[in-house]
């Protein structure tokens, strides 16, 4: 039983990192999917690292946090990479760099009421949940703090690394002779 739920929860992980690349690559240009994809992969690395070397138990729920941590750091990123698509299409000639700062300022707030909210929560758990859910919480409490970091500096900083600028979000001019 405990092989095949390791194979099972190995491909739905595959699965969902590969529906999660579609879509990124489908919403967003690829510097800016790149960026939130490498939070994504930090952020799940960090709390099976933090579980392998604590050698905590690995249940069926910690897995469960897992995809929850997915959805959790995708959502941020997605966020923040949605307000520098917004403000290049605004301002294309500003730096990167600047135009990165004023994402994440702008999404600064919404960002550490939805962190603070879901930690109090994930807290709670933590505090009155008992054993059964003592995995579960650990890595949610992670891999918030995760995230959230995760989201806000390689989001931001990998798509300057590989150069974006207002110029991949102009209109393509289209040749109408014939």
């Amino acid at each position: 039983m405990g092989q095949e739920l390791y194979d099972q929860g190995g491909l739905a992980l595959l699965v969902c990192l590969l529906c999660i690349l579609g879509y990124l690559s489908f919403r967003f240009e690829w510097r800016l999917a790149s960026g939130a994809l490498a939070a994504l992969l930090h952020d799940v690395v960090l709390v099976l690292g933090f579980f392998a070397l604590t050698q905590m138990e690995f249940n069926l729920t910690v897995f469960a946090a897992i995809l929850a941590i997915l959805g959790y750091s995708l959502n941020d990123s997605i966020i923040i990479a949605d307000r520098i698509r917004e403000i290049l299409k605004l301002k294309p000639n500003e730096k990167t760099a600047d135009v990165s700062d004023q994402a994440v300022i702008a999404t600064f707030a919404r960002t550490m009421v939805t962190s603070g909210t879901t930690l109090i929560t994930v807290g709670a758990l933590w505090l009155l949940g008992g054993d059964a859910l003592q995995g579960f919480a650990t890595a949610m409490f992670i891999g918030i703090f995760s995230g959230t970091w995760s989201s806000i500096s390689m989001g931001t900083v990998i798509p300057e690394w590989l150069h974006l600028e207002g110029k991949h979000y102009l209109p393509v001019e289209i040749d109408s002779a014939p």
